[in-house]
């Protein structure tokens, strides 16, 4: 999967699966559309803030997102 890391601010990411609370084997589904707010490198590694498409701001860690099933 293309890394979010290197897309610009501001713009749509595609539709993507996270894992729930972060850490659990079930993904819920992001949706398209969500809005790329700023990226960051902490220390597990390179991530985004985004603003989904129902308002809540979430960051997700690069690592963790899953293209499709």
């Amino acid at each position: 999967m293309k890394s979010f890391y290197k897309k610009r601010n501001g713009s749509a990411l595609p539709k993507f699966f996270y894992p729930v609370n972060g850490n659990k084997n079930v993904l819920r589904e992001i949706e398209a559309g969500a809005e790329k707010l700023r990226s960051f490198t902490g220390p597990n590694g390179q991530g985004v803030v985004a603003r989904e498409t129902n308002g809540n701001v979430r960051s997700f860690s690069t690592s963790k997102t899953v293209a499709s099933l």
